[in-house]
């Protein structure tokens, strides 16, 4: 049994061992990507931002909101004189750095004067726009072909202190969790409107220092986490506003910068950013925060992630690999060590274990898997309860088919299902049942003028329909006493007419034997005296703590033991309980009262010479 169960330990951590694999193999070829994807959503959505609120002081969105739109009237229409107005009130309140996330690509009136200012300000920082020419999102990172760069007009540029693409570019869901800090092109290369605000408000001498090397870009003293296409994962923070919108940077809006009505110290040594806020403007995204943001606060909010130095990064392909590997093979055991209830329990609380884990690590920026580890610990947990159930219930089976060979197969099933509840124990409980002997005549006799080996044999030959014909008639074979064999019907398990269907066993155990001993007239003749009774009976465990075995005691039993001490070889005697259960359906003969050991008063009882024909009992 030990060794039976060691076997089963191995095969259950082979087997989670295996489902790890499995989940190692799918991560390797990244067969989940929108999954996994979704799924780092979660941590922005419950994990507490462990950001400095003093970085975020540090920036200021000028909003072109829809109040602004209903007093400035439709934007593609404005002026460009009222960007040149905003840029000079913010030189006066001295901003450090001025971002434009609007594109000058077209002529329009007031150019000059916006030239002008740009010229004046000296840092003013203007958008440029990526075309590419193909550009796929895997979900995994994102590849871009050879494309074009879309310039605010050259009157502009010409005065401006730097320029960064303001692309925005989601990944398959639609969602914006990346910010490609370097587009290259035609061998050209554009920094981002975010890395650029940052690199001139630092006062570096060049915004991109050094290329990209190991997926990590150096800048002023930091290192920037990248993807294989030079994308950060953006690090957003901040509460919900009034609007149902995100927002962790203090934001004016554009009508009243323009009108002079906010505080020049609300501007002063900032990084100012001018953008689109206004709905009808259509620049809003999804972001992993599960809301909408507009695209202005988006670059905000890749501002501050590199200004902050707050990177995120995924975990290594190799600790993701050893989480799954280990949660597995945990998995495995706890399954294997612990009952149904507990092993679910610790699973769960393996699970919840490894999801704080996870926000605990996303607050120090590393962003650990959220699908193949707690697939590992689900698929483990189900794969190896379902091969415990299967083995077990073919262990079962074995063992059924063991010990019936010894003990009835209704008794091993009582047994085995005791033990799984912990019942096994002594005690029993009052039950009518119908208790059958059938002993052999002469034995001592016989025994003493053959063989050992040839008595075993003839009879096996003769037990064997003895038994038969009771496992045939729902009966249950209780125990064997050399010469004798003992069966109960209607216990352990429920048996319906168990007086009748014991009494056809009877009837065709002899009918069997004398045809038997008919067509082989070699073998030795063994007669079979067969005694039934039914009654009030005690069925139960017997015998002591250290060693069990059911069985059934009390008067009942006894009478059905006395009639067949004195039942003829060859006969089938009956009580007088059982005869009244089944008067109608047998012929039988009432034979003088027997005077039984234990009994004061002769008892009753019959010979039951033949079953009438029916159609009733189903066997």
């Amino acid at each position: 049994m030990r060794s039976r169960r060691r076997r089963r330990f191995i095969a259950g951590i082979l087997i989670g061992v295996c489902i790890g694999v499995s989940l190692c193999l799918a991560y390797s070829f990244n067969l989940l990507s929108g999954v996994q994807l979704q799924s780092s959503d979660f941590l922005y959505k419950v994990a507490s931002p462990n950001r400095d609120p003093a970085q975020q002081d540090k920036i200021v969105i000028v909003a072109i909101d829809d109040r602004s739109l209903e007093q400035l009237g439709h934007f593609p229409s404005w002026p460009r004189s009222y960007h040149a107005d905003v840029i000079d009130m913010l030189t006066e309140a001295e901003a450090r750095i001025i971002v434009f996330d609007i594109l000058f690509s077209d002529p329009a009136p007031g150019d000059e004067q916006l030239a002008m200012s740009i010229s004046d300000a000296g840092n003013v920082i203007l958008p440029v726009a990526y075309s590419p020419t193909s550009y796929k999102s895997t979900g995994a990172g994102d590849s871009n072909d050879s494309g074009s760069f879309i310039r605010s007009l050259s009157v502009f540029e010409e005065g401006a202190l730097a320029a960064g693409h303001a692309n925005l570019l989601p990944d398959v869901d639609g969602v914006v969790r990346k910010s490609p800090l370097v587009i290259y092109s035609h061998e050209q290369s554009e920094p981002s409107l975010s890395l650029a605000a940052v690199a001139t408000y630092l006062r570096r001498p060049q915004i991109i220092e050094a290329p990209p090397e190991n997926g990590r870009l150096p800048f002023a003293g930091r290192s920037i986490p990248l993807d294989d296409v030079n994308g950060m994962i953006i690090n957003y923070t901040g509460a919900i506003t009034d609007n149902g919108q995100i927002s962790s940077f203090e934001t004016v809006s554009f009508l009243d910068a323009l009108r002079g009505e906010v505080a020049p110290a609300v501007f002063y040594d900032k990084i100012v950013i001018i953008g689109a806020t206004a709905s009808a403007l259509g620049d809003t995204f999804w972001t992993p925060t599960g809301r909408m943001m507009n695209g202005v606060e988006i670059h905000a909010s890749a501002i501050d992630t590199i200004l902050s130095g707050d990177f995120l990064r995924p975990a290594s392909s190799a600790i993701t690999i050893a989480l799954i590997m280990t949660l597995a093979a945990l998995c495995s055991m706890v399954v294997l060590r612990f009952r149904v209830l507990w092993a679910t329990l610790l699973a769960f609380l393996l699970f919840g274990a490894y999801v704080l884990i996870a926000f605990s690590m996303f607050d120090r920026g590393i962003m650990f898997n959220m699908v193949y580890p707690p697939l590992a610990i689900i698929g483990t947990f189900i794969g190896v309860n379902l091969f415990s159930i299967t083995s077990e219930r073919a262990e079962k089976r074995a063992i059924t088919e063991t010990f019936g060979r010894y003990i009835s197969p209704p008794v091993v099933d009582r047994i085995l299902t005791a033990l799984e509840r912990d019942e096994l124990k002594l005690g029993g409980q009052q039950q009518e049942a119908t208790v059958a002997f059938a002993d052999i005549r002469g034995f001592t006799s016989m025994s003493e003028n053959m063989q050992t080996d040839e008595l075993v044999k003839v009879l096996n030959i003769y037990l064997s329909i003895v038994i038969n014909a009771v496992l045939d008639h729902n009966g249950m074979v209780n125990k064997f006493g050399g010469d004798s064999v003992m069966a109960v019907w209607n216990a352990p398990t429920p048996c319906e007419e168990h007086a009748l269907l014991a009494t056809k066993a009877a009837i065709e155990v002899q009918h069997q034997i004398k045809e038997l001993q008919h067509n082989n007239a070699l073998l030795p003749k063994i007669d079979f005296g067969i005694g039934i009774n039914t009654g009030i009976v005690i069925a139960g465990n017997m015998g002591s703590e250290a060693r069990l075995e059911y069985s059934v005691v009390g008067d009942a039993v006894n009478i059905a033991a006395r009639l067949t001490s004195l039942a003829e070889g060859g006969k089938v005697w009956i009580g007088s309980n059982t005869f009244e259960l089944i008067k109608e359906r047998v012929v039988a003969e009432e034979l003088e009262p027997l005077t039984v050991k234990g009994k004061r008063e002769p008892i009753k009882a019959y010979e039951v010479r033949d079953i009438c024909e029916e159609s009733t009992v189903e066997v």
